[in-house]
């Protein structure tokens, strides 16, 4: 009997428990009907585009001080700033021979101290005041200006004048800006590309041309440029003759002008002699020069020649021109080097404009072992650019990217004041950037044709290469784009020659 119960409880431990009967499922509860608001056929339906946005640049107010400094103003009260220019039509181009980076070195020195002030005056001077103080130097311009609150402008200008007419050119500043420029030259003579574009200029420019030679100068000139030189510079092209003003902010012209006469309405031209302008080189043998950069896991390409000045009649359709060739990003040059190929991150073309006619460039940096191919398709759509065959979608892409970029120059007091500078220095009218869409909008597809046909020469084009010499000499020599010649970093021939020659 007790075996039978204990088999019972073994039976009744083992077996699975019943399991209760699935609960119903609740009903579906029915979707509350959706909510209706007064405006919901208005929201079914996107709105328009608005009117595109136009913009209209000023055109600044002409005056002048009674020893004949002409001085543009543009007046805006929104915000209590102003921003005052004073730019020259003077830049490298009046460098004489071996005296490369004087102009710019001449402008680095002038709040290093004047005849009644040092260095640590003047940087304090333009703190105290809250007062933002630089310089610029160009190919044929020079331009200091300084921005400041409204309510401060007459102690500002009191001391933006003291800088700008009366530097001393102490000998110890002399020096200290001096090791510094010399250390600034060692860090561009490491960078590819600064040497890519330094080369070109020479190649282009030739010897005897300032333009040959980089605006910050050579570690040789900048070594030999001494007080005497800085000062003369100085007394030969800062003159009112030679100079404009340009006032951007919340300036009025009655209270303006009385301040300006004050600092800068005794200024007189100084009685030296302003040398002649060096001339342009003409065009000789296309060669092929090569900058060693061992090991360089990309090569820098520049090619290029004389290109147009900024009073050329066809310069804006050699604008609209440059922009379809490489001066925007969906440019023929890209698109063929960077989408297509997959050889490099960008390239680009450009016109650097100035009174003279200043460099046409077409570069960029490209993956090593593909430089004399990437070299190759540089020429070709060089020669293709040549041909003028353009399409519609390409002019309007030209023109609106040109157009787009003018607004961009008026973000800022100081900007709008750099622009206009650049516009005189340039030799442009005060209502050149009012007039500028309109310019653009006129250029014909015939005349970007003719403009590619007259102004692009790639067979004269000057090639630079700054890569590995030992891979590339022979590949880029077999292109029949001329013979390889050297130079080193600094664009001198005779040291390369010699350093390819030893490892020969």
């Amino acid at each position: 009997m007790k075996k039978l119960i204990l088999i019972a409880l073994a039976a009744c431990a083992t077996a699975k428990p019943q399991q209760p009967p699935p609960a119903a499922k609740p009903a579906a509860a029915e979707a509350p009907p959706p909510q209706v608001t007064p405006d919901a056929p208005f929201r079914e339906t996107a709105p328009p585009p608005g009117k595109p946005l136009e913009f209209h640049a000023p055109v600044p107010k002409q005056l002048a001080l009674s020893n004949g400094l002409p001085v543009f103003l543009l007046e805006r009260h929104e915000v209590p700033l102003v921003t005052v220019a004073l730019a020259l039509r003077s830049g490298a181009d009046t460098e004489p021979p071996g005296k490369a980076g004087l102009s710019a070195m001449t402008l680095e020195m002038l709040d290093e101290g004047t005849q009644t002030r040092d260095a640590t005056a003047i940087a304090r001077g333009f703190e105290d005041l809250a007062a933002r103080y630089g310089t610029a130097t160009d190919a044929d311009a020079s331009t200091l200006s300084v921005t400041a609150l409204a309510e401060t402008l007459p102690q500002v200008v009191e001391l933006f004048a003291d800088v700008a007419l009366h530097p001393a050119f102490r000998a110890a500043d002399v020096e200290r800006v001096r090791t510094e420029r010399l250390g600034g030259i060692a860090q561009a003579l490491d960078d590819p590309g600064s040497v890519g574009a330094h080369v070109l200029a020479r190649v282009i420019y030739g010897e005897k041309h300032p333009w040959g030679y980089p605006g910050e100068g050579t570690v040789k000139s900048v070594k030999s440029i001494t007080r005497k030189d800085l000062a003369g510079w100085h007394a030969a092209y800062f003159r009112p003759s030679n100079a404009a003003l340009f006032v951007v902010g919340d300036a009025a012209e009655s209270d303006l002008l009385p301040l300006l006469e004050k600092q800068f309405g005794a200024w007189k031209d100084a009685k030296t002699r302003t040398p002649p302008a060096a001339m342009l080189p003409k065009g000789g043998e296309r060669v092929i020069t090569l900058v060693d950069k061992p090991d360089a896991p990309q090569s820098q390409i520049w090619i290029g020649e004389v290109g147009v000045s900024s009073s050329a009649p066809d310069l804006f359709a050699v604008r609209v021109m440059n922009n379809i060739l490489g001066g925007d990003f969906d440019s023929r040059l890209n698109s063929n080097l960077r989408t297509e190929h997959a050889w490099s991150y960008g390239v680009f073309s450009f016109y650097e404009t100035h009174r003279e006619a200043g460099p046409f460039v077409a570069g960029g940096g490209v993956v090593s072992d593909k430089t004399a191919e990437a070299v190759t398709e540089f020429m070709r759509e060089l020669k293709r650019m040549q041909t003028g065959e353009i399409s519609g979608l390409e002019l309007a892409s030209a023109k609106e990217t040109l157009v787009h970029s003018i607004p961009a120059l008026f973000a800022s007091n100081e900007q709008t004041a750099g622009a206009y500078a650049r516009a005189w220095q340039h030799g442009q009218p005060a209502d050149y950037y009012a007039r500028f869409q309109a310019h653009v909008e006129a250029v014909t597809p015939d005349e970007v044709a003719k403009a590619a046909r007259d102004r692009l020469h790639p067979d004269r084009m000057a090639i630079v290469v700054v890569g590995p010499a030992e891979a590339l000499e022979e590949k880029l020599g077999k292109l029949g784009f001329g013979k390889v010649e050297f130079r080193d970093a600094q664009g001198e021939a005779k040291k390369a020659v010699k350093a390819a020659a030893t490892k020969k």
